[in-house]
């Protein structure tokens, strides 16, 4: 852990995530007002993937220790989820809603969940060296 008032690598990359984090919640806010909001339910859960990207940031952002974990996970578990839809709707169909093309959209959604993904793995495998550091 860093000492109060210092910033450590952990803190960067913790920052880099709730950045990220944001992005992806936009993303799916502009899709959502855009061509997504006439299918049901998926339109639902675009708008439940922007709220709860910007509340796990905001904890993310706003907690050092067990909260930062504890949000990292989340965004791990929200994260996953949207790509695993999308993996679902590009091979199939999500309630009953097929992804017709790989827009410029789902690209770039794509790959900032990637980039979610292992800025918060990042986030925690630094967060458990210091903590394992500063023990010794």
């Amino acid at each position: 852990m860093s000492a109060p008032g210092r910033w450590s690598i952990a803190d960067s990359v913790r920052l880099v995530a709730v950045a990220l984090l944001l992005a992806q919640g936009a993303i799916h806010l502009q899709q959502y007002e855009g061509p997504i909001s006439a299918v049901p339910t998926i339109n639902t859960l675009f708008v439940l993937n922007a709220v709860g990207a910007a509340v796990i940031a905001l904890v993310l952002a706003g907690s050092r220790r067990l909260g930062a974990q504890l949000a990292a996970f989340a965004g791990f578990g929200l994260t996953l989820s949207a790509l695993v839809a999308l993996a679902i709707t590009r091979s199939g169909t999500l309630f009953q809603y097929p992804e017709p093309a790989l827009r410029d959209a789902v690209v770039l959604a794509a790959v900032v969940e990637l980039a979610v993904v292992l800025a918060l793995a990042a986030f925690l495998l630094i967060r458990r060296r210091e903590a394992a550091r500063a023990r010794s």
